[in-house]
């Protein structure tokens, strides 16, 4: 499922559609008749408040609605001789049965319209073979928690028992998908319920799920992380066609995976070449506590509308056991009267459905397909069912929940309510149930350990690495590219700081001497990879101009009659056959939307993806992400993400908060090559890094200059140290005549290393030199270790940073700095003084 070439056209044509209004249109003004008033009085409170005393919950009987008074006719529905009585009767089936709609939030009236009449229009029975099938379904998963249970009785088992409708949906939704169009399905799910889907959505074998439950998993799964995290992509043969399905892979913070999700189907999409995002179709599955309790949820959410982020819509379904964890009073895991409630803020409807009517559950799968497919709309299905079981198994959940389980275990389970049901019919329905039960019982399942077969990923996760760009571009081809970009349109107006910015490209390339500064740098960067055909997504808060004024890559016309109404974006204007380059401003959140571009980067190997944080310290946010999926996701799943993280660093007087980037933090999560964390000094440093990462499948994280780097001139680079010599992680300018009478070198990065080294141009001190260390992570140590064996005088090694001792790199190098020290030398460390928030 990787993401394949995309021509400029058909991913500009995502990225610049308009997200339509909500469509709220006014009925004709018709003078009724008082019935009338009364039977729409009536039809309109069904409506909007069915869903609340409806039987969809298996624990709870259903309520009553209060309603008006009765005796009138619905004339205005056609039927002039129904009795109100009779409406009512259809109208409680419509809304108040096992499958419920709530939807009396959602402003677009075209979707609402097709919700009502899709809900009020009878479901077509289903045939006997569909409703055999849909018995095997139901039997196969309960059979499988039963079998799993007996042959691993100490492993702990998040059990979908109470739930077993949940492997249903799944399955149906994937048919729905199928036969409505999709091609590809990413689906991202929490533990409960995994390993069953595995084998009986996923196609799993019984020797794969067999070796899950050993200590040698089969080659292609997961052997550094639990098995219910596990993920994998299958091409499915389904009734409706073929369809491939990625299952990703998910840490124990549950709902870190929703952007994810989000982001790799936006990443297929874009790769698709198709006019339309019902190809892809992301499916999040989301725990009942989970999903009104976790922010990111929410933020989530609030990208589904936008240009950068949507993704034609989402199914949502929620696994309602009716409990978080082991919380016993409801009112301590929400403040909403339903936990899908959080939906109502974005529009999106909800389909409450009984998990105990699993013919409904089918119908609600196909009623969620068919609505994203027509309306590329987020939907969501709240699957209500129980836990049977504690929440790993082996805790006994009387403890906390006695009162449920005492209806729990007074309640058949759904697959002996549906026999029973099905049985009630009589004829020759007991023998073709025990039929279809005797053909999954010879299914053979797990029961003694045995390693399977490789697994061979759908298309290949991750895309192929890209060759690699070169280690800079000639003065002449960069000239060029300055004109082009410093050109705007004959009839737009320019601000007046954007024409002062123009009309310093154009004598930037008319002057071979002219330094180069770190804005042109940057975006001379983007320009040689858009040459080169390949693609650039930069994404971030206020990310158009950058928030120090640093960047610039949208100018705006300034006679337009509406804020972004035609803008010129310079990237976008260098060659007929370069590559795509999106930029996007995203919406106040960091945890989703980078986790969204870590999901992006993974399928999208010809695309450099990188996000800004507005200050360095904003990916606090984010910190779930950054753990459990980008500083460690290859080495748990083999995902390689070549994201690129632009976090502003330094101390400038900004307070505690805006100063720091925590680059301690990042390197204390470095190690076995899992990404690169760097500090660059110069512009042509900056250019030449991110030329790099357009063809590096690791995460970079790049602690940038602000305001105070930007107008030192002295990491303003010549146009000649932008043509060749490529990213340097040591920077060295000494003289090497000097080498056999240094007796002090000092060590630094970014914009302390540059001032020291300033400093001791200014006002030289014998015997003493600057390195700057640009690449802290992965450490260049032979090459500093050559380094200094050649200096015989050397007596001092001095670790320079602006940072408090215990906040800058100090304390990830110092082990590493020591190693690579001559004996004759020693180390020490000068900087702020340790302190508890780092100073500003």
């Amino acid at each position: 499922m990787s993401m394949s070439t995309t021509s400029r056209q058909t991913q500009q044509h995502f990225e610049d559609e308009a997200i339509p209004a909500p469509a709220v249109v006014a009925a004709p003004v018709v003078p009724p008749t008082r019935r009338a008033q009364d039977a729409d009085g009536l039809l309109a409170r069904y409506r909007e408040a069915g869903y609340l005393v409806a039987d969809i919950n298996p624990l709870a009987r259903p309520g009553a609605l209060a309603l008006a008074p009765r005796g009138f006719v619905h004339q205005a529905r056609g039927q002039d001789d129904a009795s109100v009585h009779a409406l009512e009767l259809q109208l409680r089936r419509s809304y108040c049965g096992g499958l419920a709609l709530n939807a009396a939030h959602v402003r677009n009236t075209a979707q609402r319209t097709w919700l009502h009449e899709t809900l009020e229009a009878d479901p077509a029975p289903l045939p006997e073979a569909a409703r055999l099938d849909v018995y095997e379904t139901l039997f196969a998963a309960e059979r499988f928690e039963h079998a799993i249970a007996a042959a691993y009785p100490t492993h702990k088992r998040f059990s979908v028992e109470g739930s077993e409708s949940y492997v249903l949906l799944l399955r149906r939704l994937l048919e729905a998908a199928a036969a409505g169009g999709a091609r590809q399905v990413v689906i991202g799910m929490p533990h409960r319920g995994r390993v069953n889907v595995l084998a009986n959505v996923m196609g799993l074998s019984s020797d794969e799920i067999r070796s899950l439950y050993t200590e040698s998993p089969a080659p292609g799964l997961a052997a550094w992380d639990i098995k219910e995290h596990l993920g994998l992509s299958r091409r499915l043969h389904l009734e409706a066609g073929v369809l491939d399905v990625l299952l990703a892979h998910n840490p124990s913070h549950l709902e870190a995976v929703t952007p994810v999700i989000a982001g790799m189907a936006r990443a297929l999409q874009d790769g698709a070449g198709a006019a339309s995002r019902a190809d892809v179709l992301p499916l999040i599955v989301h725990g009942d506590a989970s999903f009104s309790g976790q922010g990111i949820v929410t933020e989530t959410l609030n990208l589904a509308g936008t240009r950068g982020y949507g993704v034609g819509g989402t199914v949502h379904v929620v696994l309602n056991n009716q409990i978080g964890s082991t919380v016993s009073n409801r009112r301590d895991a929400r403040s909403t009267l339903s936990t899908a409630d959080v939906a109502r803020a974005y529009d999106v409807p909800i389909l409450h459905v009984n998990g105990d009517r699993p013919e409904l559950v089918v119908h609600a799968a196909q009623v969620a397909v068919a609505f994203r497919q027509r309306f590329q709309a987020d939907i969501l299905v709240d699957l209500i069912g129980y836990r049977r079981h504690g929440h790993n198994g082996h805790d006994d959940p009387r403890v906390t929940q006695p009162a449920m389980q005492r209806l729990v275990r007074a309640l058949p389970s759904v697959v002996q309510q549906q026999r029973a049901q099905l049985e009630r019919q009589g004829g020759d329905w007991p023998a073709r149930l025990d039929a279809r039960e005797q053909r999954v019982l010879a299914t053979p399942l797990p029961a003694a350990p045995l390693v399977a077969d490789p697994l061979e990923p759908v298309g290949g996760l991750p895309p192929a690495p890209q060759p690699a760009l070169g280690d800079g571009v000639s003065v002449g081809r960069l000239h060029a590219l300055t004109q082009a970009m410093a050109t705007p349109p004959a009839d737009f107006r320019l601000h007046d700081d954007i024409a002062r910015l123009a009309a310093t490209w154009q004598r930037a390339a008319a002057a071979p001497d002219r330094p180069v500064d770190w804005c042109l740098a940057e975006t001379l960067a983007y320009a040689s990879v858009l040459v080169s055909g390949r693609h650039v997504r930069l994404t971030g808060l206020d990310i158009g101009r950058g928030s120090f004024f640093h960047r610039q890559c949208v100018w705006h016309d300034q006679d337009a009659e509406a804020d972004g109404e035609r803008v010129h974006v310079p990237l976008r204007a260098l060659a007929d056959d370069q590559g795509t380059f999106s930029v996007f401003d995203t919406p106040l959140s960091e945890e989703a939307v980078v986790g969204f571009e870590y999901g992006y980067s993974l399928l999208a190997g010809d695309t450099l993806v990188v996000w800004e944080a507005q200050f360095g310290d904003f990916v606090n946010n984010a910190q779930v992400l950054i753990d459990q999926f980008i500083a460690s996701g290859e080495t748990k799943w083999g995902y390689r993400s070549g994201l690129t993280m632009l976090l502003p660093h330094g101390h400038e007087g900004g307070g505690p908060e805006h100063t720091s980037a925590y680059v301690g933090r990042f390197l204390s999560l470095c190690a076995e090559n899992n990404m690169a964390v760097c500090m660059p000094s110069t512009s042509a440093q900056m250019f030449h890094l991110l030329r790099r990462q357009a063809s590096s499948r690791k995460p970079l994280v790049v602690f940038t200059p602000k305001a105070q780097l930007y107008g030192m001139t002295a990491g303003h680079s010549p146009w000649r140290a932008f043509e060749s010599g490529g990213f340097r992680p040591l920077v060295d300018d000494t003289d090497p005549a000097q080498d056999g009478r240094l007796t002090r070198v000092v060590l630094a990065s970014g914009k302390v290393g540059l001032a020291a080294a300033a400093r001791l141009e200014a006002e030289p001190v014998p015997g003493v030199a600057v390195l700057r260390l640009e690449q802290l992570y992965p450490l260049p140590a032979d090459e500093l270790r050559a380094r200094l064996a050649r200096l015989p005088a050397l007596r001092e090694l001095v670790w320079l940073q602006e940072e408090a001792r215990n906040h800058g790199a100090w304390p990830a190098l110092r082990e590493a700095l020591e190693e690579v020290l001559p004996a004759r030398a020693r180390l020490r460390c000068v900087s702020r003084p340790s302190a508890a928030p780092c100073a500003g």
